[in-house]
């Protein structure tokens, strides 16, 4: 029995929709001859490429033209070549070098890369090299005295040294472009710190951009949003070169955890290679565990953040030689390193984006072969929706994606860096750069000498939390001994690095002994849990510190603004892994974190469920936390939003907060607002279509709420979102209750 039999004839999952892409090559335009300079051209022929699509016929004109350029087009089509083919060509004209510094977003894609960019640029005598932290010194010797036509890198690199290499800040000022490849990956947090280390390239050098990606919902806004500047966009098609079948399950007797790791396990015994994605490093492990627990583990391995570099590159190595067949990742494999050939993609969960989706999508099949992507649903509200409308899941386009240039805490580490990068004037600023730069003095990082600024002793060691790949607020997982398991940003971390909490790390169970949140490091020790976890329960103090904007969405009332928010964990559940099965709630000794984000207050309609008082407050505080609950679900769907971008509290009064859940912001909020209507129209097909008495796992309930989801009502919430809607009701209160405790 094949794998697409086992699949379909199983009775332990229910078959929700089957989609077969036949191959869709594109067709050619030209001959590459016709296109490009002779010895160009010759070097692309004999690397197998014989004919331009139209777009990297269009890239290539746009690029020679002198404008900023972003590549739009699917996965392995050529983007590579179509924005190497100019800059070759100028490399073979000119003796200043480098030419182009050409980013990856990590430096294992870089490297992976550099040998497809050396395939050409060695066959016309250009010299390639790559700049990482892994680079030795005797080739930096050489890098600097002979420096390369291209210079291939990433941006925690171009960061490092910026700040304390000039050698390689006299390399970048000769350059004439900055190519930023998978530069859909630059949003939320990390599109903050990537807008900030640009403009500190350009105090260096004014370069011409040229952006790619294989998704991407919004190419010209967003390029704008990230680069600073308009760039001409072109759009090519997303092709495939082989069949692609996928199939959208929901198991009937289990969890989608376990289905996942079912699916693994007829990957192995079939011999093919498959890659199961999950959201985020708990799940991944949960579905390792489940393989090890049968025997499987060792025919499959973990790849995620968190873990360390030599142990992500042995995975990768591993699966690449068959060692393995399969690699439970988090989105850290949708990227285009090179793994090998891939037949069957399991999602464990559904990707908080269409872009996401299509970027795992892209890594099966990629040799020809017949692909397979296994979906899987489960019962959670998006799932619902997906089930309820198979046909919406295949029918989306990418979505916009957004980022926070005014994130301060992202903001204020980089005009640090700026400081070190050389020395600062306020005529380089912007207005609210300019405001920083000024509290950044007035706390003793930053002096004053004539015009200029220059870090002081205490900015430099402020400047030791600048990390491009989150925030400083990282709490570090250690064990009784002192080694090093991992980490976990704040918020989330005290969520999951509570006192008592169940913590998952390479297939096996730990239990947090202690958190200190004052040098943030978490103790934890060997536990036998292997069934079991554990969810936060907390209570939430939000604070609008200024408002920024006031207005109506849909006639609602909202002010979007500047939150302090104050997050206390006084105990958790302890639930059965296998099937969320509440054990019992336990309270510990509250641990509280206090950061400061964007958010807004929606003043939502007042409904009047009861006549009588104690009920009708009863029944307003269940419907008001069930719509915020599923605002923040179909945000998922409408927004592309993952699952810890956003969170939220809700008043019975009807205030209801939700604010970005990244320390200073990750601009989710913002997109929420300007596609409000929509977010509300996913938000009640949700819970209108949900065949539940009054609220499930399927519409209403929230993986990360902070009471066990207590006090919902999915028919409450359907009339709240009906009215709005509607344009109907007018709010009770017009500020967030100081006097009421809110539900998390």
């Amino acid at each position: 029995m094949d794998f697409l039999s086992r699949v379909l004839g199983d009775p332990r999952r229910e078959i929700v929709y089957v989609k077969t892409d036949a191959p869709e090559p594109p067709d050619f335009c030209c001959d590459v001859g016709a296109a490009l300079r002779a010895e160009v051209a010759e070097a692309l022929r004999r690397a197998g490429v014989e004919r331009l699509y139209p777009f990297q016929f269009d890239a290539i004109r746009s690029i020679r033209s002198g404008r900023d350029t972003v590549i739009i087009a699917g996965t392995g089509l050529g983007k590579t070549e179509a924005f190497l083919a100019p800059i070759l060509e100028d490399s073979l004209d000119t003796f200043r070098t480098p030419v182009a510094v050409i980013m990856y977003p990590t430096k294992a894609l870089a490297r992976d890369q550099l040998g497809r960019i050396r395939a050409l640029a060695d066959r016309l005598g250009v010299r390639a090299m790559v700049y990482d932290g892994d680079t030795s010194p005797r080739e930096r010797r050489i890098l600097y005295q002979s420096p390369p036509h291209i210079l291939v890198t990433n941006p925690d690199m171009v960061s490092q040294a910026l700040m304390y290499v000039s050698k390689f800040r006299q390399l970048v000022s000769r350059s004439r472009y900055v190519v930023l490849d998978d530069f859909h990956v630059y949003n939320g947090v990390l599109g903050s710190h990537m807008f900030y280390l640009l403009r500190r390239l350009e105090r260096f050098v004014k370069p011409q951009f040229v952006a790619t990606s294989a998704t991407l919902g919004n190419p010209a806004e967003f390029a704008e949003l990230l680069l600073g500047r308009k760039a001409n966009v072109v759009q090519g098609p997303r092709g495939r070169r082989g069949e692609l079948v996928q199939v959208l399950v929901r198991p009937r007797f289990r969890s989608k955890w376990a289905e996942a790791a079912d699916l693994a396990k007829a990957c192995i015994e079939e011999g093919l290679k498959c890659l199961v994605f999950t959201d985020s490093h708990r799940y991944s492990e949960m579905i390792y565990r489940s393989l090890k627990l049968e025997g499987y583990g060792e025919d499959a391995a973990v790849h995620r953040a968190g873990l360390g570099a030599e142990e992500r590159s042995w995975v990768e190595e591993a699966f690449k030689r068959g060692e393995i067949n399969v690699v439970v990742a988090t989105p850290t494999l949708e990227l285009g390193v090179d793994i090998g050939d891939v037949d069957v993609a399991v999602l464990a969960s559904v990707p908080p984006t269409f872009n996401r989706y299509l970027q795992r999508v892209g890594r099966v099949g990629r040799r020809g072969q017949t692909g397979y992507v296994v979906q899987i649903l489960g019962n959670d509200p998006i799932s619902s929706y997906y089930r309820n409308y198979p046909d919406e899941f295949f029918a989306r386009s990418p979505e916009p994606l957004g980022l926070e240039r005014e994130n301060e805490d992202v903001a204020s580490l980089h005009m640090l860096a700026m400081a070190v990068d050389r020395p600062l004037r306020e005529e380089e600023l912007s207005p609210y750069q300019i405001r920083l730069l000024e509290a950044l003095a007035s706390a003793g990082y930053l002096e004053k000498r004539g015009r200029f600024y220059l870090i002081s002793k205490a900015g430099r060691e402020k400047l030791s939390d600048l990390s491009l790949r989150g925030s400083p607020h990282a709490v570090k997982i250690k064990t009784a001994d002192g080694g090093l398991l991992g980490h976990r940003e704040l918020p989330l971390a005290l969520y999951e690095l509570h006192p008592e909490a169940i913590y998952a790390h390479g297939g096996s169970t730990y239990m947090v002994k202690s958190l200190d949140l004052s040098r943030k490091v978490a103790v934890v020790e060997p536990t036998d849990a292997e069934d079991l976890t554990t969810q936060a329960l907390e209570d939430m103090e939000p604070h609008m510190e200024e408002v920024l904007e006031e207005r109506r969405a849909e006639g609602i009332l909202y002010q979007y603004g500047r939150l302090r928010i104050k997050i206390s964990v006084y105990g958790y559940a302890l639930k059965r892994f296998t099937t969320d099965e509440t054990l019992g709630e336990y309270r510990i000794e509250p641990v509280s974190y206090e950061f400061r984000t964007k958010g807004a207050v929606f003043y939502m309609p007042h409904v009047r469920f009861s006549p009588n008082d104690a009920v009708d407050w009863e029944a307003r505080a269940k419907g008001y936390h069930a719509t915020e609950h599923v605002l923040i679900s179909a945000a998922e769907i409408a927004l592309g939003a993952s699952k810890t971008d956003l969170g939220g509290i809700s008043y019975p009064d009807g205030a209801v907060v939700i604010y970005d859940s990244h320390v200073g912001g990750n601009g989710t909020t913002k997109l929420l607002l300007g596609n409000f209507r929509k977010v509300a129209e996913v938000a009640f097909k949700i819970v209108d279509r949900c065949d539940c008495a009054d609220g499930c796992p399927k519409c209403v309930y929230s993986p990360y709420c902070g009471n066990n989801n207590k006090m919902l009502s999915r028919r409450n919430a359907a009339e709240i979102l009906r009215r709005i809607l509607r344009g109907e009701g007018a709010p009770a209160v017009g500020e967030i209750p100081r006097s009421a405790r809110g539900i998390v």
